[in-house]
């Protein structure tokens, strides 16, 4: 779809409800914030609804506090935008069949997206905000200090500080590009990765205590059980870029997290750029990037880490 068409859209409609997935991360609450700032200083109305709330390590973003937390929603609007996500039931509080707006647009970079709504933004990109930083130039709208940092703050967590592969020469470009507007790339810094609580600390503690490899050491796993927070005093927040530390470890080509969620099972797999783990995601009704996907499972935690590992296993390079 025509970014020209989202444009047209956006300039002859007045009421948004702007969403994302469950679970926010930082492009996801980044994207969803700037967009909002954005359309709200050209005279747009604009609500901004999630199912989960804003992690407490993005809770510094400007205007977060005007994110409400809901599970369903009885007003109607001219458009819903709902971005950095991959399928529609993956917003929570929205179904297909009873979208509360004439149009729903998806503005969108996993390349598994299944295309849910009325007009699709879905391209490559480092970041979702990275897209509603085209549309934010494209409206002419000129970019503040409250919208730098977000799409600031989306980009560096989406790459992992710059480390990733999805980083490029575009993504230091709409870095600087935010410094320029006034970002303080220290200051997200310190946010971001220097405000751990204790109980984030104990949780790690646990989990990388009972972290394992496989035989051949190329894929590595930790377990996160609810009952985890309640020992340690932290929260599913908490958990965030944990898999990183099995995705470290040399030899390792993808790191799995299994985390218990409503005694189901969250699974979180990471590549070291050989296995292209959004496929195996697909198969198990996930989605995602080649080298971060995820899904859902159910299931006792030894039958799930049997099949889980399995697959994976079928997935290695030679």
């Amino acid at each position: 779809m025509s970014i020209e068409n989202i444009l047209l859209e956006i300039k002859k409609r007045e009421t948004f409800l702007i969403t994302t997935h469950i679970n926010p991360e930082g492009d996801a609450i980044g994207s969803s914030l700037a967009l909002a700032i954005a359309l709200s200083s050209i005279g747009k109305k604009v609500s901004l609804y999630t199912s989960d709330p804003v992690p407490k390590v993005l809770s510094f973003l400007p205007h977060s506090d005007m994110i409400r937390q809901v599970k369903v929603v009885d007003e109607r609007f001219d458009a819903v935008i709902v971005v950095d996500c991959g399928d529609l039931e993956r917003v929570g509080f929205l179904r297909a069949d009873n979208i509360p707006a004439e149009i729903l647009i998806n503005i969108d970079h996993h390349i598994t997206n299944t295309g849910f709504g009325t007009l699709n933004l879905v391209t490559e990109a480092v970041a979702a905000a990275e897209l509603v930083y085209q549309i934010i130039k494209r409206l002419g709208i000129p970019v503040t200090p409250e919208i730098a940092i977000c799409i600031y703050t989306a980009v560096m967590t989406e790459t992992g500080s710059f480390r990733y592969s999805n980083t490029n020469r575009d993504t230091f470009r709409m870095a600087e590009e935010m410094v320029g507007f006034g970002v303080n790339p220290w200051e997200v810094a310190e946010h971001i990765y220097n405000r751990n609580s204790m109980g984030r600390i104990r949780l790690l503690g646990q989990i990388l205590a009972n972290l394992d490899v496989s035989d051949n050491g190329k894929i590595a796993w930790v377990i996160v059980r609810e009952q985890m927070y309640q020992d340690t005093g932290s929260t599913k927040e908490d958990v965030e870029d944990v898999i990183n530390f099995p995705r470290s470890i040399e030899g390792v080509e993808v790191a799995v997290l299994f985390r218990e969620s409503n005694h189901n099972w969250k699974i979180s797999l990471r590549s070291n750029g050989r296995v292209d783990v959004s496929a195996l995601a697909l198969e198990f009704g996930g989605g995602g990037h080649s080298m971060a996907a995820g899904f859902f499972i159910k299931g006792p935690l030894g039958d799930v880490m049997k099949k889980v590992i399995t697959r994976v296993e079928k997935t290695l390079p030679l």
